[in-house]
């Protein structure tokens, strides 16, 4: 594809950068800006529904289509990915969490559509994914400040690998949900590993201890 025909140019930059806290500071985002993005949106959409409804109409050979199709599928899923972990780090903020969730939920409308027009030309486009769902997410019967303290271990030991362990947490806390909390911040785990209570240290190690004697009987 491309790259003057590409339609996601703007929701690329939006998604990617603007409200990707690995890339910039979204809280920095005025309520003005937040507002003037959220209304654009819905136009964004129709105008991305278009373009992709005229150039897969312009070909006329199965395999090109399927490509095109292909190419549409890809980007979405990858946006989608992407915007549901922006939503997730940005939910203490109210206005960006809206904003975060009328951009997932447009974007699942959006990979709806492209499944709908190309069910032909998508083999897996009837199979689940869990990128086409909300978020999903695995209970951890430890509190936020014992997770955090294992992940911390974790990275320091190299046995989880990344560019820091901030990105240790953005990869793996919104993806967890505790007893208390079912929304998990990446930025209150880290905080936690700041100053580490006694207590949370005990139950992180006996967690490990069982873990360790669980392994050696199987």
């Amino acid at each position: 594809m491309k790259k003057n025909n590409y339609p996601f140019s703007w929701l690329d930059e939006l998604i990617e950068i603007r409200l990707n806290p690995e890339r910039s500071s979204p809280e920095n985002l005025s309520p003005e800006e937040i507002r003037a993005i959220a209304e654009r949106i819905p136009s964004e959409m129709a105008r991305i529904s278009s373009v992709m409804k005229r150039q897969t109409f312009s070909l006329y050979k199965n395999n090109r289509i399927e490509a095109l199709a292909g190419h549409y599928d890809q980007a979405v899923r990858l946006l989608l990915q992407q915007a549901k972990l922006n939503l997730v780090a940005c939910s203490a903020n109210d206005l960006l969490h809206e904003l975060g969730k009328l951009v997932l939920a447009s974007l699942t409308d959006l990979s709806d559509l492209v499944r709908a027009r190309n069910e032909h030309y998508l083999p897996d486009s009837n199979k689940n994914t869990t990128m086409d769902h909300p978020l999903f997410k695995v209970l951890c019967r430890l509190s936020v400040d014992q997770i955090a303290i294992i992940l911390k271990a974790a990275d320091q030991l190299n046995v989880l690998v990344a560019r820091s362990f901030s990105q240790v947490l953005r990869s793996i806390v919104p993806f967890l949900s505790t007893e208390r909390f079912q929304d998990v911040s990446w930025k209150s785990a880290r905080s936690s590993t700041y100053k580490m209570e006694g207590s949370d240290k005990e139950v992180a190690i006996k967690t490990l201890e069982a873990l360790i004697r669980q392994i050696s009987d199987y």
